[in-house]
């Protein structure tokens, strides 16, 4: 609603104006009662010198005789100096000084006048207004006479331009003093104004400092007028308490604030237009944003088609758990309306319990096939056995698989129990420094048979240590090595590489040539049971249980494992080892190794090091 222009003026310009006023009020008030007073006394004193030229006129009008009337007026008229009328007592004019001779006929009858009236009554009475005969503003005095023993009314008229005169230079004097009066009042009236606004004034510049944030600011502890100094140290006291509420309030917001930052699943307040007003560090990271402004559309933030219009629906309406598959993350958005308008909205970010779901259907399904394989195998050869008559050479080749298929099912057992125990911390790693070449090369005789036999031949170049569980570490070079010779040609050569980096950490490689992992299929090699190539790892041989197993024993050791490859162009896996003992947490005892399944032993411990900044960039050299 617009103001009007006075409303808006400063107290200053109103309590001078307002001074002004009165001051000017009080001049026109004390130029019309002074006026009105001179001029009532002016007139008291010309009726006053009336009734003595009446009294005048009367004596000589008592020694006249029998004298003309209207002679009689011009001879008293030349005596007094004023206007003289004679009239009978029925009111026509007899003489009148002003009017001529001849015309005296013509004037018309007096006595509805009130002095004349007055007169008769037998009174001296006095009127004013403005003569009929001569158009001039008089006062009149009459009294009643006697002419030659006849009665008649005398009658004196002053005219009143000296009393107008007389009063004017008297208002005159007033309006000048008031005007001089008032620029004095006027200048008291400016000091005293601003003298009084002008604590005003600074109390207001400090609330709108205080309104800034400006809680230091104060008022002075006097300012001139009781009242505003209680006024200021009312101020005072609520900046006090105003600093004191806002600290605490600063405090729950910060402690609030860490609180929704903390927590895990990401937190999103909106209004009920579906704009962001507030979003935890968890929010921004799932929904990978930087940065969020306060007030921006959710539209503008999200570009996912399904996860923007969950959000902008959750903003007007409650959704109860609702997933949402976002990029390669799955996020369950729930949300809850305010009764002030708007909603929070929750993302909790289940993508690793997907994950662990589908490795777990996976797990199950994939240890089921591998054990039922083989076991129906030696069921069907068992039963074909037992229907006796068979010859001699189909029975050994039958007994033969029924063996081969019980030792792959015992492979995949010790295997599923070594993994079983490396995950359950049933394995300690006891490190010790250990030469990469020697352990290499030991390993490289659990399976230089089969590699000789293919023509397949080990190059070891890695004259360093690494501080290691040698047992484990000969397990993951002969699960190494069986992948390798496994996936190799004939004449394919398997080379193994090692040098030391900064922050005590050695990088091992081995390479093989043969014919590579595919980029889908990479991520996924050193998960249990997982195959590249399903048909062929299961022709080779193998459980699918060994990347699985060499990756658990690599990070129980300190260490970290990745591969690299590329499809036709062979494998390099690359193991990242410490040399020191910096990094690896309080070793414990190893358990027996159960070498009748010619395996080595179940290993597992918690994991509790991580590599140090610049090991990454050695191991990915």
């Amino acid at each position: 609603m617009a103001v009007a222009p006075w409303r808006r003026l400063r107290i200053h310009h109103r309590l001078f104006a307002a001074f002004a006023g009165v001051v000017a009020l009080m001049t026109v008030v004390a130029v019309v009662f002074i006026g009105f007073g001179v001029r009532r006394g002016l007139v008291e004193t010309f009726q006053d010198e009336l009734a003595r030229q009446l009294a005048l006129g009367e004596w000589i009008l008592a020694g006249s005789g029998d004298a003309d009337a209207d002679a009689l007026t011009r001879q008293i008229t030349d005596r007094i100096g004023y206007r003289v009328t004679l009239m009978s007592p029925d009111g026509v004019v007899l003489g009148d000084s002003y009017v001529e001779h001849g015309r005296i006929p013509e004037v018309e009858n007096h006595l509805d006048r009130p002095e004349v009236r007055g007169a008769l009554a037998g009174s001296l009475t006095f009127a004013q207004r403005t003569s009929a005969t001569v158009g001039t503003p008089l006062v009149y005095g009459a009294m009643a006479a006697q002419l030659g023993g006849e009665p008649v009314v005398l009658r004196v008229a002053a005219p009143l331009d000296a009393v107008e005169r007389a009063v004017d230079r008297a208002q005159f004097a007033v309006i000048f003093s008031g005007f001089m009066a008032m620029g004095v009042a006027l200048l008291v009236a400016w000091i005293f104004a601003g003298a009084v606004s002008d604590p005003l004034l600074r109390l207001a510049a400090l609330s709108r400092k205080l309104s800034g944030g400006a809680f230091d600011e104060r008022a002075p502890e006097s300012l001139g007028v009781m009242e505003l100094d209680e006024l200021g140290r009312a101020f005072n006291r609520l900046t006090d308490e105003l600093q004191q509420r806002v600290d605490e309030l600063s405090v729950e917001r910060d402690g609030m604030q860490a609180l929704i930052d903390c927590m895990a699943e990401g937190v999103i307040a909106m209004t009920e237009d579906a704009r962001v007003s507030r979003v935890n560090r968890a929010a921004r990271t799932l929904l990978g944003l930087d940065h969020v402004t306060p007030d921006t559309p959710v539209q503008e933030l999200v570009r996912h088609t399904e996860l923007r219009r969950v959000l902008a629906e959750s903003a007007i309406r409650p959704i109860s758990q609702r997933e949402v598959h976002f990029g390669s993350s799955h996020l369950i958005v729930s949300s809850r309306t305010l009764d002030t308008g708007g909603a929070v909205t929750t993302l909790l970010d289940v993508s690793e319990i997907r994950r662990l779901e589908k490795v777990r259907r996976d797990f199950v399904a994939n240890a089921s096939h591998e054990i039922k394989t083989p076991l129906t195998s030696i069921r069907g050869y068992a039963e074909t056995l037992m229907e006796g008559d068979i010859p001699e050479h189909l029975r050994e080749g039958f007994v033969a698989s029924i063996r081969n298929n019980a030792l792959r099912l015992q492979d995949v057992v010790d295997d599923l129990l070594d993994l079983s125990r490396l995950e359950s911390g049933g394995w300690v790693a006891r490190p010790e420094p250990v030469s990469i070449a020697v352990v290499a090369s030991e390993a490289w005789s659990w399976c230089s048979e089969d590699a000789c036999a293919r023509g397949i031949t080990l190059s070891v170049d890695a004259d360093t240590e690494a501080f290691a569980d040698r047992k484990g570490l000969h397990r993951v070079f002969r699960n190494l090595f069986e992948n390798a010779v496994r996936h190799s040609e004939a004449g394919d050569i398997i080379r193994v590489r090692a040098r030391v980096v900064g922050h005590g950490f050695a990088i091992v490689e081995i390479a093989d040539e043969g014919e590579g992992i595919s980029a889908k299929a990479l991520p996924r090699i050193f998960e249990r049971f997982y195959r590249a190539d399903t048909g062929r790892a299961r022709e080779a041989g193998g459980t699918g249980l060994g990347l699985a197993i060499v990756r658990h024993l690599v990070e129980d050791m300190g260490g970290r494992v990745e591969a690299e490859s590329e499809l036709g162009s062979g494998t390099t896996i690359r193991l990242v080892l410490p040399t020191e003992a910096h990094a690896l947490p309080t070793s414990g005892t190893s358990p027996d190794m159960h070498h009748d399944s010619g395996h080595a032993p179940a290993f597992s411990q918690e994991r509790s090091s991580t590599l140090p900044p610049g090991a990454a960039d050695g191991a990915a050299a």
